[in-house]
């Protein structure tokens, strides 16, 4: 029994993961219609995360002694996933809506992880992986279309989300390669970002970017800075980087590909979206393309040595 536990625990934490990854769809789209700004939300979610974290982070940070990561690499992770890659996300959904964000963040993903796990780690996607990434670049390439169909002023908006969420997309594949490429265990990764985004962002927000929390209602305020400061930023960058350690890089962005259907559905669901036919197609190709890469996925090569 403890032996099957021990092979299960990569995939439960794969599992939570695209839970909280399915809901951050829906509850950055929230904010990104309501008064909040996509800073507002950055601020609430690194500010909410590094306070919970400080009794780790900041250890780690006075004491080198005591870091599992160099000052630069740090640096350059707090600022790709610590306050980037949220920007750019909730300014995407701004304008596109949460189906979309579904497909697009987390659909791509296979794509522009493959392509920099084969250039940092040596990673080659077999044939079956290759079949899925086509299916995952054809259902990606509908919603596309699909996002200029109807009036040409929303349809141009919801584009531009769209290719907003496209770069998201990219940030977070950047960030997960080198999770293995610099070999960071998973529960310093989330310090380091915590961590290091709260000390370079926060200053920066307060003093020069626009704020608007002081015209927003209170719920708005406390859900976002519970589910993407606690949920996201502390649960779930833990047991991604986590279920990437013990799966490998590329299997578990494929297999985090599934978030383009669960998170459709959750839009429907919870939001009341109704997404055209090219955006369910869309999810569909993209869903069965995930599934086709993430049974055959398998790291065949290990990441190559640090070269700092």
């Amino acid at each position: 029994m403890p032996h099957q536990f021990v092979a299960l625990k990569p995939w439960l934490y794969a599992a939570i993961t695209l839970v909280i990854w399915s809901g951050f769809v829906v509850v950055s789209r929230v904010g990104g219609q309501s008064v909040l700004t996509p800073y507002d939300i950055v601020a609430l979610r690194v500010g909410t995360s590094a306070l919970l974290l400080i009794p780790w982070w900041m250890p780690q940070l006075v004491i080198p002694a005591r870091r599992r990561w160099k000052l630069g690499q740090g640096v350059f992770l707090a600022v790709v996933a610590g306050f980037a890659y949220p920007l750019v996300v909730y300014t995407g959904f701004v304008f596109a809506p949460a189906s979309h964000g579904a497909v697009l963040t987390s659909g791509m993903l296979p794509f522009f992880t493959s392509i920099l796990a084969l250039i940092m780690l040596g990673e080659r996607p077999g044939r079956r992986r290759q079949l899925g990434l086509f299916l995952i670049l054809v259902g990606v390439g509908t919603l596309l279309l699909s996002s200029q169909s109807g009036h040409s002023h929303q349809s141009g908006h919801v584009l531009l989300g769209d290719l907003i969420l496209l770069l998201a997309s990219f940030l977070w594949a950047l960030f997960t390669v080198l999770l293995r490429y610099w070999r960071i265990p998973a529960f310093d990764v989330t310090l380091a970002v915590a961590g290091l985004a709260a000390l370079m962002y926060l200053p920066f927000y307060a003093f020069i970017l626009p704020k608007h929390l002081g015209q927003a209602p209170l719920q708005s305020i406390v859900l976002q800075a519970f589910f993407q400061g606690v949920l996201v930023v502390c649960v779930a960058m833990w047991t991604y980087a986590r279920a990437t350690e013990l799966l490998g890089t590329v299997r578990m962005v494929i297999l985090m590909s599934t978030v383009p259907l669960i998170g459709t559905f959750l839009a429907i669901l919870l939001l009341g979206e109704h997404p055209s036919l090219g955006t369910m197609f869309g999810a569909g190709l993209t869903g069965l393309g995930a599934l086709l890469g993430s049974l055959a996925a398998r790291n065949v090569l290990e990441p190559k040595a640090i070269t700092p």
